[in-house]
This record gives structure tokens, sequence and C-alpha cells, in this order.
């Protein structure tokens, strides 16, 4: 019960600050905005160049039969 009404006065409490401050959170969200987009686009690119690093390094179905000697396997499903 005492979570509840926390909430709801958090809730009441920042929704009040949200509109006397408005501009200031608008302030914020123009700084923090093109923050994130930078940080998101070094995640991406860096998911990027490992999943090309990845494929590069795979063998395929080819190189494993010449390994252990067989000729590859191909499904007729």
């Amino acid at each position: 019960m005492a979570n509840i009404i926390f909430g709801l006065v958090a809730l009441a409490l920042g929704l009040w600050g949200l509109s006397v401050w408005w501009w200031s959170v608008v302030e914020m969200l123009r700084g923090t905005v093109p923050l994130l987009l930078i940080v998101l686009g070094f995640v991406a690119l860096g998911a990027g160049i490992t999943r090309v690093r990845d494929e590069g390094n795979s063998p395929g179905d080819a190189s494993l039969a010449e390994e252990f000697g067989k000729e590859a396997v191909s499904r007729d499903d």
C-alpha cells in the first residue's frame, strides 16, 4: 500500500515539475538527444564491424568438408 501511495505522490510531483519547468526539460532534451545518437551510432558501428569480422573468419561448408576429407553435403528439403 505504501508503494502505491509513494508512486502516486512521485507521479504527481513529476507532472507538476514537468509543467512548471517545461523549458528546462526541453533544454535538457536538446542536449541529451544528440549525445544519445552519437553513443547509439558508435554501438551500431561496433556491432556492424564485429559482424563483418566474424563472417570473414567463419569457414564455409566447402572448407569444412575439405578439412574432414568429405564432400560437401547438400540437403534436399
